[in-house]
């Protein structure tokens, strides 16, 4: 069965319901957990295994998600997330440090590890959702035990 709508044939949803009735089984997709792509939470307890001396040190081998970049005197010039990009949107994410925004990257290479609670990184659309356009490139939200 199908329609004509302005000079293009439109078939019906019967054949999509012949298609899903032939199965023996319905499945839904398995859902992605949270901490895989959405929302990232490095605990004190992840922060000490990953040996990492800094937060900066602690992020790129806590989240592959994103990639880093660094001069050739290993300080950090760039971090965004990997995959598509875009020309127009900005590409790096938001960092704040116990809630106070950092533009500066090169901070999380000053932060010891030692002296920080949690690091959360949203990369998703909970970001945009809290943050604005702004956090298009993710969200990391930095916690240290003085607050």
């Amino acid at each position: 069965m199908s329609a004509s709508v302005n000079g293009r044939t439109i078939v019906t949803v019967v054949s999509l319901l012949l298609a899903v009735s032939s199965c023996k089984s319905f499945r839904p997709a398995p859902v992605v957990p949270a901490n895989g792509s959405e929302r990232i939470l490095i605990t004190e307890a992840m922060i000490a295994r990953s040996g990492g001396q800094t937060a900066w040190e602690v992020l790129r081998r806590e989240v592959p998600q994103m990639s880093y970049g660094e001069n050739r005197n290993g300080q950090a010039t760039g971090m965004g997330r990997r995959g598509r990009s875009s020309l127009l949107l900005k590409e790096s994410p938001m960092l704040f440090i116990d809630g106070v925004r950092i533009q500066e990257l090169i901070t999380l290479q000053q932060l010891p590890a030692s002296t920080v609670l949690s690091i959360e990184v949203l990369t998703g659309a909970e970001g945009t959702t809290y943050y604005g356009t702004d956090a298009v490139g993710g969200v990391i939200l930095v916690r240290t035990k003085k607050g």
